[in-house]
């Protein structure tokens, strides 16, 4: 087996031959040089070694013979996150994050993941394993073209076909045939073979009817208006492979994921039936009634059932026997991956139709009594989150001991309180000082901190609701920051700011908001690996698509009226700390004196809790910025202190009344009116977004 090729500049030809020489004589892996096992290594490194070496020996089983096998992060559905049962990279890397492929060959072990990860896999994965780094200067290579450094011609790579999502699979396929080398379809998962103790059962939770009153609209009229979008395109068959989209289409809810309130099913709707495919002992009958299921008859309104496990021979049928026109299989969207390629194999080319499912922005687009609830539900969110606030802010002044996962699991008290609470939306980042530094820390009894007056302290953490799902981060420091930490924090507050007070026009994509928040920092050079906002769900996902802003998208998804998204920029400082704000969204229209190009949207903020006055420095910011900041902590304090106050919770609402105190400026304050925001953004946002914009243009 081969070597790494050096294909770098000729000057570090040196650097990279040393460093191989290293990793074989100590083991560690060339992309982690000062990869260290033992007593040294974090405490929530996974030993790895007899797990790779049992894949190696299945791997080399005369009934598979391959010389790789691919591991995705996804499950069947190619969801973004995954029950315990399917989370085969963290069974076989360590690694416990929501993005991430693996790869195992005879000597070697790689894993890539985005920047979001660094810190956590390093500290996840023992020295058995490579981290490539993505997004990052000099680029890692990618899996094909490291596939093909490690193996010979003649070599095959094996993968299970229900997990792989088809466009990963047509392209490793493709590479790798121009290699001398080969695809194998391995529908007997090779990770199922080696997980046979300890792993977590698949959840039997019952699945549950999604009311009306919540839902705002029947799944009978989604159907229509799918089959509206079908009839347009002269498509027969829409599969709907992602679990937010068949539980969103039926109105139904289940727990088969942690915090996200979905279950596996498959769905099919034709030109005149509709198709479940579910395991039948989650079906209670109330379920059953509702989707008008007994006795269901082709060409009625309701719903045939099948085995869930019996979905890819049931498929493969009715493309022979029963449909002959166009079938849509859905593309990759905003957070998950195309359909699996174990679907995409059955169906002929002439017949297919392979673009973005229409669910996507269907279920984006919140109705009217969505819209609602999800008012209600961040309002109530914010509630308890401010009285946490006030609750650690005493507690640690008085020298009262907390840490992360304590402080975690009191906020999750106060949220239980309110009404309509179903769980969090989310594992809670719980994150103090240096572990705020990694940028979806997961606290565990290994790694977490006490939480002191030393350091920052990152808190992301939502609730789901069956009116709606929050998402919200603010970072706090209960003693006195630096002066770099109030910098990066005002800075990261101002990219904050500037995209909540954009007015934009109905042809504006996702992506051209990118440069806007992120601005306030690039001006210092400094900047954050991840993106600055996502779609979220109604009871539903807590990122979903089509909304993502981020400089990562060739070509975006149009913003529209109806649609949450949130507005996170942040910054990360080495080890030692870092800072993220986050704030929902709701894209609403906007009253412009003239209407070129138009009609014109804005975004009004749903979460409404105040950010860290000991943070912030206003001379900073400009006085457009903390005009914006004081109404927005003016509304605070009018919709969430009346609650408090009415409730006679005092302590949290005096800690509010003093966080929503305006901040004097000497500046003449222009015309605001913050709940339709004023007739322009900062100057700063504005010339950004038309700069993007022009990009843009040219991508799309």
């Amino acid at each position: 087996m081969a070597r790494a090729r050096w294909t770098g500049p000729p000057l570090l030809a040196g650097l990279f031959v040393v460093l191989t020489v290293l990793d074989a004589i100590s083991g560690a892996p060339v992309t982690r040089p000062d990869c260290q096992d033992g007593p040294s290594a974090p405490p929530n490194r996974v030993d790895t070694s007899e797990r790779l070496q049992r894949l190696r020996e299945v791997m080399a089983d005369s009934r598979y013979n391959i010389d790789a096998y691919i591991v995705p992060m996804d499950d069947e559905h190619q969801s973004e996150y995954v029950s315990p049962h399917d989370a085969r990279i963290g069974f076989i890397s360590g690694f416990s994050g929501s993005a991430g492929l693996a790869i195992v060959t005879k000597d070697k072990a790689a894993l890539w993941t985005d920047g979001r990860y660094f810190l956590q896999a390093e500290q996840e994965m023992d020295c058995n394993w490579e981290l490539m780094r993505n997004g990052t200067e000099p680029k890692p290579p990618s899996e094909v073209q490291w596939l093909t450094s490690e193996l010979s011609r003649g070599s095959s790579v094996g993968a299970d076909p229900r997990l792989l999502a088809a466009k990963d699979w047509l392209y490793i396929d493709s590479q790798l045939r121009a290699e001398g080398m080969q695809m194998k379809l391995a529908y007997e998962n090779l990770i199922d073979l080696i997980w046979t103790e300890g792993r977590p059962p698949l959840s039997d939770e019952p699945i549950v009817v999604h009311n009306l009153t919540y839902a705002g609209k029947t799944w009978e009229s989604k159907v229509e208006e799918a089959r509206d979008y079908m009839r347009e395109e002269k498509v027969e068959v829409l599969l709907v492979s992602a679990l937010d989209e068949v539980a969103w289409l039926f109105n139904l809810r289940g727990n088969d994921i942690p915090h996200t309130p979905v279950f596996k099913a498959y769905a099919v709707i034709d030109s005149d039936s509709v198709h479940l495919w579910v395991d039948p002992d989650k079906l209670t009958d109330e379920v059953r009634q509702h989707l008008r299921a007994p006795g269901c008859q082709i060409g009625d309104m309701c719903v045939t059932l099948h085995f869930y496990q019996e979905v890819l021979h049931n498929f493969g049928t009715y493309i022979r026997q029963k449909w002959k026109g166009k079938i849509l299989l859905p593309d990759e969207s905003t957070f998950i991956d195309s359909v699996s390629f174990s679907f995409y194999n059955q169906v002929p080319a002439s017949r297919l139709v392979f673009v973005e499912s229409p669910i996507v922005r269907m279920k984006g687009r919140k109705n009217e009594v969505e819209i609602a609830g999800m008012k209600a539900a961040n309002k109530r969110d914010s509630v308890a989150l401010c009285e946490f606030l006030a609750f650690m802010e005493e507690e640690i002044h008085a020298g009262k001991e907390w840490d992360e996962i304590s402080a975690a699991e009191k906020l999750k008290e106060f949220r239980a309180e309110q009404t309509l609470f179903r769980g969090i939306s989310f594992e809670t980042i719980s994150a103090f000082g240096s572990n705020g530094a990694v940028i979806h820390y997961a606290p565990s009894n290994a790694t977490k901190l006490p939480i002191d007056t030393s350091s920052t302290y990152l808190l992301d953490s939502g609730g789901q609701y069956l009116d709606g799902t929050t998402d919200v981060t603010r970072t706090m420091h209960y003693g006195q920051p630096t002066e770099f930490q109030k910098e990066a924090y005002t800075r990261v507050l101002m990219g904050a700011i500037d995209l909540a007070d954009l007015i934009v026009n109905n042809n504006t994509v996702d992506m051209q908001l990118s440069l806007t928040v992120r601005q306030p920092l690039f001006t210092a050079g400094l900047s954050y690996r991840h993106g600055s906002g996502h779609g979220i769900g109604s009871y539903l996902a807590v990122h979903e698509g089509p909304t993502l802003i981020s400089t990562s998208r060739r070509a975006g998804h149009l913003l529209e009226v109806g649609q949450f998204f949130s507005d996170e920029p942040g910054y990360y400082h080495g080890r030692d700390f870092g800072i993220r704000l986050e704030t929902i969204l709701l894209v609403t229209e906007a009253s412009t004196q003239y209407n070129f190009d138009g009609p014109y949207m804005k975004f009004e903020p749903v979460t409404l809790v105040p950010f860290e006055r000991s943070m912030i420095i206003p001379e900073l910011m400009s006085s457009r910025q903390l005009w914006w900041l004081n109404d927005y902590h003016k509304t605070v304090e009018q919709e969430v202190g009346a609650i408090l106050k009415s409730q006679d919770k005092q302590q949290a609402y005096h800690w509010l009344t003093k966080r929503t105190a305006p901040i004097r400026r000497a500046e003449v304050a222009p015309s605001v009116d913050f709940s339709g925001h004023s007739a322009g953004g900062s100057t700063i946002a504005s010339v950004c977004l038309i700069l993007l914009s022009f990009v843009a243009i040219r991508v799309l």
